[in-house]
């Protein structure tokens, strides 16, 4: 199985689960990751990961915050002090388990699985409210850590600042000429003065240094010494502290390290699982589904490795019936990729990893072999068919009944007519030991073999002989032609070599290559009409759906007005019951002739009512009209009797049958299979451009030039000085005269603005004073 990973290629695999990870121990469990061989412990991961997918649109803690720190709660565990980083780190794990189980526990239904591995999360609350109130994230011990931390740090801080203003005051004060510069520094931890040398004896203190040259000794004051000698206290003070506060946490953790070790690879184990959707979903990867005992059946999948953007799609199924399946085609077409996508499918479902592809079902496998490419080895002393036969030969001695075995070029290496003879034998071994084999060829007998061998089925990748390029298209079922000798005339072999090589065949052979080739072809044909007849089901499948949702709506609706008419009439009928024991009780009072009439009549009255009611709650009927046949002609509406729903005539009929538009999808009828229901719509005769002399006349005769807006408000004047002006328009006039009084000029400005606006209005002015002045506006039409 490791030599199948490494032809595979799993490691990259393994690479891209770990970029995906959150923390280091999840990366290091994901390249070590491989396939399980124990269908239990298969569908046990796969579950997992269906939890962590269903939970991934939820707002989950990162697993960032987990730290891979359990060598030193090892070494904590047998005595001996951690690095305050260590400890900040196992307080920060701590605080992401108890983030981690809370969440998970508030999905409990449906994350059984992740609550288990989660209870292996210690909560030590206690712990980790010690470590992150004593140690930051950088490994510094805090002040909180302790109050004798805290006070030690306060007296070195005194300490430290009475040694700073002593030494200062050698720098500023009368002492500055005895020095050589007024920059103070230290020499073995201690503050000093840079004293001249011809002064030395001037200023009482320690000397700790000179400079190279001697003209400079460094001296500390008798007064700092003192004070230096305060501050090496409070330090020692605030060491022997900081390495009490780290042995008492470190003895902590030590006493609970194997709880917290198994909370750290529980949190690993859950950040891995987890790091399978992140990868699943951005690579465009489906959940598999289960299927029976090592069968795999694939639909639009992908090699995991190749860009999606450019990868043909694979469909294909394998297993079961189909014990065996045989490749041929041209090479670079895409053989060996297919056979890398079904091993590398297995090895990522076994490792409870998503599939890249539409869908994909896939049952429990016990073995995979791989023989794929040059398995040459000049160490080993081993030629390319050498290698081949080694790995076949393991294959061949450890073969378990459902293992996967993968051959590339099987065969290949030797003579033809043995190597054709041998791989024969190889595949039908196998298949006798109970394996399901996927494997490729050039062999032409191979091709016959898998033709007439039970189990065995041909496929092929498709060839362009038009541009010779592969299409990388797989098909199961017909067997491909290499094209040898079209690619290497494409690739400018001579044609009278080509024309040689072409003669050496026999007529057999020739025979079956265009057989092939014809085959090839018809696969063609046969998977555009498949392609064509699953988008028409698939249209039909929309239709069917929108007429169920329609019918649905309607049955609701249905039920809604029967329930309103419900409600009404019970209403009604308690009215009634109200009307008519209020009328009998006024009988029983006035039992005379005058009573009884009245009685009489409003006893009519709510007969009316009820009769009305009956009435508007009947169906209404159809207005009837003449019974007229209705032709099928194009655009005649139409009722598809088979399928139960409407349509559209395309075309006349021609014939027994005619093309009918139903929603988006056009599809041929039969004529016996259609009701004329309504006839085309005719076409809306023309608008006149123009109005007829007569009429622009009359108009132009009744309609006044004048109109007054006196009595109107500012909205209304506004809509009747419309109505006027398209009269005038339509009547023909050149000017009108607009009569909006003076006032406040409220509507002498709405007058105004409106004929600015206005399309048809030439110009406008107020009137003389003699026709009106300011009152009255004179506009001139277009």
């Amino acid at each position: 199985m490791v030599h199948a990973l490494k032809v595979l290629e799993f490691s990259r695999i393994q690479e891209m689960l770990a970029d995906h990870c959150e923390n280091e121990l999840a990366r290091s469990a994901a390249l070590s990751c491989l396939p399980i061989f124990d269908e239990a412990e298969v569908q046990h991961e796969q579950s997992l990961t269906r939890e962590a997918f269903d939970l991934a649109g939820h707002e989950l803690p990162s697993l960032r915050g987990v730290y891979q720190v359990d060598g030193a709660l090892k070494l904590a565990a047998k005595g001996r002090a951690m690095d305050p980083g260590e400890l900040a780190k196992v307080g920060q794990s701590l605080y992401v388990f108890e983030r981690v189980r809370s969440s998970l526990l508030e999905r409990e239904s449906s994350a059984p699985g992740l609550i288990e591995i989660s209870d292996a999360m210690p909560e030590l609350p206690d712990l980790r409210n010690r470590i992150q109130i004593s140690v930051d994230m950088d490994g510094f011990v805090l002040d909180s850590a302790s109050p004798a931390l805290a006070e030690a740090r306060s007296k070195k801080l005194r300490a430290e600042k009475l040694v700073l203003s002593r030494i200062q005051a050698y720098t500023s004060g009368r002492f500055r000429d005895l020095l050589s510069d007024t920059v103070t520094t230290q020499r073995n931890g201690r503050h000093v003065v840079p004293l001249k040398a011809e002064n030395r004896g001037k200023i009482r203190g320690i000397v700790h240094d000179s400079s190279a040259s001697g003209q400079t000794i460094f001296l500390e004051p008798e007064d700092v010494v003192a004070a230096g000698n305060q501050l090496r206290e409070a330090e020692a003070a605030e060491k022997a502290e900081v390495e009490r506060v780290i042995a008492e946490l470190s003895a902590w953790c030590g006493d609970h390290a194997q709880e917290i070790i198994a909370g750290l690879e529980a949190a690993g184990r859950i950040d891995l699982i987890f790091a399978r959707v992140r990868l699943g979903r951005e690579t465009g990867c489906c959940l598999p589904e289960p299927a029976d005992f090592a069968t795999i059946e694939i639909r639009d999948g992908r090699h995991p490795l190749l860009d999606p953007k450019i990868a043909v799609p694979l469909s294909l199924n394998l297993g079961g019936e189909v014990q065996g399946l045989l490749i041929t085609g041209p090479n670079t077409g895409g053989k060996t990729v297919s056979m890398k996508t079904v091993g590398l499918y297995l090895a990522m479902h076994q490792c409870g990893m998503m599939l890249p592809a539409k869908v994909v079902k896939i049952g429990f496998f016990p073995q995979i072999w791989a023989d794929i490419g040059d398995e040459q080895s000049l160490q080993q002393s081993l030629s390319t068919f050498s290698g081949h036969i080694k790995n076949i030969s393991a294959a061949l001695n450890g073969i378990e009944r459902g293992g996967l075995v993968l051959l590339d070029e099987a065969g290949a290496g030797t003579d033809p007519t043995e190597g054709a003879a041998l791989a024969r034998a190889i595949l039908t071994e196998l298949q006798s030991c109970g394996a399901v084999v996927m494997a490729s060829s050039h062999y032409g007998e191979l091709k016959v073999f898998a033709s007439n061998q039970p189990g065995f089925v041909n496929a092929s990748v498709e060839f362009d002989v038009k541009s010779l390029q592969p299409t990388y298209k797989f098909q199961m079922g017909t067997p491909g032609s290499s094209h040898a000798l079209k690619i290497a005339k494409r690739y400018g072999i001579p044609d009278h070599v080509i024309g040689a090589a072409e003669e050496g065949f026999s007529q057999s052979e020739q025979d079956i290559a265009r057989m092939i080739e014809k085959l090839e072809v018809a696969q063609k044909q046969a998977t555009r009409a498949q392609s064509r007849a699953d988008q028409l089901s698939s249209e039909l499948e929309e239709l069917r759906a929108d007429m169920e949702e329609k019918l649905e709506k309607a049955e609701s609706e249905r039920l809604k007005i029967r329930k309103r008419a419900s409600e009404e009439l019970d209403e009604l009928l308690r009215q009634i019951r109200i009307e008519t024991a209020e009328t009998f009780e006024e009988l029983r009072k006035n039992p005379t002739q005058q009573g009884r009439d009245k009685a009489r009549q409003r006893l009519k009255d709510l007969q009316s009512v009820g009769e009305s009611f009956s009435k508007d709650m009947r169906p209404k009927e159809k207005p009837k009209s003449e019974s007229k046949e209705i032709p099928l002609i194009k655009g005649t509406k139409v009722r598809v009797l088979n399928l139960k729903t409407d349509g559209v005539l395309l075309e006349d009929p021609r014939g027994k049958k005619v093309m009918v538009l139903i929603g988006k999808m056009r599809t041929e009828q039969p004529l016996k299979n259609l009701l004329a229901i309504e006839a085309p719509a005719k076409p809306e005769p023309k608008k006149a451009t123009r109005q007829s002399a007569g009429l622009v006349r009359d108009k132009a005769q009744k309609m006044s030039r004048e109109v007054h807006l006196r009595h109107f408000g500012a909205e209304d004047a506004a809509d009747e000085l419309e109505r006027f002006l398209d009269e005038a328009i339509l009547g023909g006039a050149t000017s009108v005269r607009i009569v909006h009084g003076k006032g406040e000029g409220v509507l002498r400005n709405v007058t105004h603005d409106l004929l600015r606006r206005h399309k048809s209005i030439k110009s406008f002015q107020l009137a003389d004073a003699e026709q009106g002045g300011h009152g009255v506006t004179i506009a001139l039409i277009k």
